[in-house]
């Protein structure tokens, strides 16, 4: 067998090398880490949002109201811990569709609204599963905060003509005997049920 002359060795080997560098084990080159989602905060649209509340009349039916004016604001994170809603009720804005009844829940026996004019909530924890969220937060009414939590569905949430806008439904129920509400026992249910449907504007819409 003739054997190869050194340059030609030299070469040979150099090739050889070469080869098992180009086809040797790909190295994964990382890559930039992905910016996080920012949370985006919305604006309660009161026009498009409901907030009622119900409780048992003798006994023998629901008697049915609502506020006509109210605040607040929620944040969507891509994380729970981020996100968050608060909301502030103008208790003398209560309305029953009648107007002595609605006189009377201002005064002293029920929302007291010259002492407790605001109805507060705001969140100490978000936790989300699909469009199902569970909410417990801090609720002042009457002069007095509890804990309260409540059962949210995420309705939808798209960009509009109108704006980036998000929409929900829930509930809760309180005894209001617990918040100092005590009067009309006998003919009033002490359970009240809040439902509530709340559309928010994308505050950098």
């Amino acid at each position: 067998m003739k054997q190869l002359s050194r340059p030609l060795l030299a070469l040979s080997l150099a090739s050889l090398l070469t080869m098992a560098v180009v086809t040797g084990p790909s190295v994964a080159v990382p890559g930039p880490t992905p910016a996080p989602v920012a949370a985006t905060a919305y604006s309660v649209d009161m026009g498009h949002s409901t907030l009622m509340f119900r409780c048992k009349h003798l006994g023998v039916s629901y008697q049915w109201g609502r506020f006509d004016a109210f605040t607040g604001a929620f944040t969507l994170g891509e994380k729970d811990s981020d996100s968050m809603v608060e909301m502030t009720i103008d208790a003398s804005s209560v309305n029953s569709n009648s107007k002595g009844r609605d006189d009377h829940l201002r005064g002293p026996d029920f929302f007291n609204v010259k002492e407790f004019p605001e109805i507060t909530f705001k969140s100490k924890e978000v936790k989300g599963d699909g469009d199902r969220y569970v909410i417990k937060g801090d609720l002042t009414f009457h002069g007095v905060t509890r804990e309260v939590e409540m059962e949210v569905v995420k309705v939808g949430e798209a960009d509009t003509r109108m704006g980036r806008r998000a929409g929900f439904e829930g509930r809760f129920k309180i005894d209001r005997t617990k918040f100092g509400v005590e009067t009309y026992s006998d003919s009033l249910g002490t359970e009240v049920t809040m439902t509530f449907a709340i559309e928010g504007i994308a505050k950098d819409s």
